[in-house]
């Protein structure tokens, strides 16, 4: 991956390769999958702000799997921490999942658009993952807490609760069987949101965000903010 992304960085990336191999568990058609090789990777902890919050870059190249759209593997964090993602490259959907009693039981579902210089933000007890709907390479930063991650919910089912599908002249959205209710989808984008520090466009850059670490505190101390924190005020519908 190029280096631009690390120039003002002084430290060393952690660097994550996630392969097809790894990501069989959470594919539609894992049997389409082909020959095991890098499917994406993420450059971790580029900057770390205050030993409480760091900031990533992943790259996920354009490619599909029987159809599927590349992703992310998805994931929930075990506590209630939130984390805000910027498409530096390419056109991302962002799947945001909370489920109710059961992680079977699906609550409510969105797909947020993002194309480059726009955020999303998944709120406390979102699972969530990125597509790679573009038809160039996705490239996401994202600024998050040392949080514990759960992976193993959304392996358990699957992959996420849609799979998002290319048909061609459409996109589509197709709601994954092995969980038990999955609602309709609505589609959002982010708003700005001052008070967090968000603002879309690639004239706010979140990485700009190291240079004021009190608008990174909601990452660590998410339980202050929690009007702000909802789909509700973060997003509007589209």
């Amino acid at each position: 991956m190029s280096g631009k992304y690390f120039l003002n960085s002084a430290r060393k990336p952690d660097i994550s390769k996630r392969m097809i191999s790894d990501m069989k568990p959470v594919f539609r058609n894992p049997e389409a999958a082909g020959k095991n090789g890098v499917f994406y990777e993420v450059y971790r902890n580029l900057e770390i702000v205050g030993g409480k919050a760091r900031y990533d870059v992943t790259k996920i190249p354009q490619q599909k799997i029987s159809g599927e759209f590349a992703k992310t593997f998805g994931h929930y964090h075990r506590g209630p921490e939130s984390e805000i993602y910027e498409v530096l490259e390419g056109h991302a959907y962002f799947l945001l999942q909370r489920y109710g009693n059961s992680p079977d039981e699906i609550k409510e579902v969105y797909i947020v658009e993002a194309a480059a210089g726009e955020k999303a933000v998944t709120p406390p007890d979102f699972g969530h993952l990125a597509i790679n709907v573009g038809d160039t390479d996705l490239v996401l930063a994202n600024w998050v807490g040392f949080v514990e991650y759960d992976y193993e919910t959304i392996k358990k089912y699957r992959g996420g609760c849609y799979y998002v599908l290319d048909k061609g002249e459409n996109i589509e959205f197709e709601k994954n069987p092995n969980y038990k209710s999955v609602p309709e989808l609505k589609k959002l984008k982010l708003c700005d949101l001052p008070e967090l520090g968000v603002k879309n466009g690639k004239k706010y850059p979140i990485l700009d965000l190291k240079n004021e670490p009190e608008k990174l505190d909601w990452l660590v101390h998410p339980e202050k903010y929690k009007e702000l924190l909802t789909i509700e005020k973060l997003y509007r519908e589209i």
